[in-house]
């Protein structure tokens, strides 16, 4: 029996929703030759970073997002993807903080089809056509070293570099062992969803490798489809709507990251997780405005890393989080009542109009070729869809139609 918390149409319209803003199988296939690359560029002979890399034990390998299948297009006005990549290694002793960016700024020059490099505090960002990628370098620990455990380098224009204590695979290793696992039909049903509704963003690479080799290992870890990781996107999706027009500093994605596993799995379905999610960022913001501090959140794999540590740094910041967090529960709550035209209508205030439109059109084409028919009426409140034709109105109730309902979990 359904738990009654369940949503199985706004559920089915979310779902939709992720396939719209995630990267396209295509797209991560665009993406992977570039992480395949990046080692190759940077131990070219005429990387200045070549000699480091070679002299020890070093890795390059997706970080955050990308890590846990949670990319989403970041642009609320394109469809950009940021992605990150790690430049394990043990750096040299003579060089500065200031030294290590530059010279990976250097060492990044000339990778195939960059529009634009940019140093950054952190990483340097390499700039392509609807995609950003943030490469950081992370300074091996001394053995005997817990497994890919370092610092980052913290270097401002106009300020005192500093390191940072980091364990970014740690982290997402956590992450992956800790959400809850979908059913092996779930995630071939959304298999399916994205090969016919997914959206190609990433233009093919017109270069080829420079060099012919044996195929290597996959760089980015498969999908990780759990109910959390969709949640996850969304809340993503939202914030950046939110931050659109805003001077106040972004929330660190990997502090939602966290929170989306540790608020717990919510058995009723994915509005449900989003709702559970959004309560939880709230709580935690409501206390740490009451307290004037913090919140302070650790990578459970790496005590020392502070997830968030450059975020909140006002009591506005705390403010605004929580306000969202209640606008995004007030819309999911109005949205449970309310027919199709409505809720896409409240989709394009939570994710943006043009996502939400094509939410629609997603929607409506899958409905249209399940039922045969070429419109289809949405039941108020009941998780409903009806097929319209011509016929009488009773012969219209007699052909409801059930929302698709999602099992996450084989058990259930």
């Amino acid at each position: 029996m359904l738990n009654v918390n369940t949503a199985p149409v706004l559920d089915d319209l979310l779902l939709d929703v992720v396939t719209v803003i995630e990267l396209s199988d295509h797209d991560r296939q665009v993406a992977e030759n570039r992480y395949q690359r990046l080692k190759a560029h940077l131990e070219r002979p005429a990387s200045p970073i070549r000699q480091a890399l070679m002299a020890s034990t070093s890795l390059i390998y997706p970080q955050g997002s990308m890590a846990i299948g949670a990319t989403i297009i970041s642009g609320t006005d394109d469809d950009r993807f940021d992605v990150d990549a790690l430049v394990d290694m043990k750096t040299p002793p003579e060089w500065s903080d200031d030294d290590v960016l530059d010279n990976l700024f250097n060492a990044l020059q000339g990778f195939p089809d960059v529009r634009k490099f940019v140093r950054c505090t952190r990483c340097v960002q390499m700039q392509f056509a609807f995609m950003h990628m943030d490469v950081t370098i992370l300074d091996a620990a001394l053995q005997p070293r817990q497994e890919r455990v370092g610092e980052i380098f913290h270097s401002p224009d106009h300020e005192n570099g500093y390191r940072v204590p980091s364990n970014p695979y740690g982290f997402s290793v956590w992450y992956r062992s800790t959400v809850t696992q979908p059913s092996e039909d779930f995630e071939k049903s959304l298999r399916t969803r994205r090969g016919l509704y997914g959206i190609d963003r990433l233009p093919s690479l017109a270069i080829k490798a420079e060099v012919d080799q044996e195929d290597l290992p996959p760089v980015i870890p498969p999908r990780l489809d759990a109910q959390e990781v969709l949640a996850l996107k969304l809340m993503k999706r939202f914030l950046n709507i939110r931050h659109e027009k805003r001077k106040l500093r972004r929330p660190p994605s990997i502090y939602f990251t966290k929170l989306s596993a540790t608020c717990g799995f919510a058995p009723a379905g994915l509005t449900s997780q989003l709702e559970r999610f959004a309560a939880k960022v709230k709580a935690d913001m409501d206390a740490a405005y009451a307290a004037n501090n913090g919140p302070d959140e650790r990578n459970p794999s790496y005590e020392p890393d502070r997830l968030n540590d450059r975020w909140p740094t006002t009591q506005e910041e705390r403010r605004t989080l929580s306000d969202d967090m209640e606008y995004m529960l007030n819309a999911l709550r109005l949205a449970r009542n309310s027919e199709l035209k409505e809720i896409i209508t409240i989709f394009a205030n939570l994710f943006g109009e043009r996502v939400s439109s094509r939410t629609q059109e997603t929607f409506s084409k899958r409905m249209d070729q399940s039922t045969g028919r070429q419109t289809f009426r949405f039941e108020r409140g009941t998780g409903t869809i009806i097929p319209v034709t011509s016929t009488a109105a009773t012969a219209v109730a007699k052909s409801a139609v059930a929302a698709p309902s999602h099992r996450f979990h084989c058990e259930e």
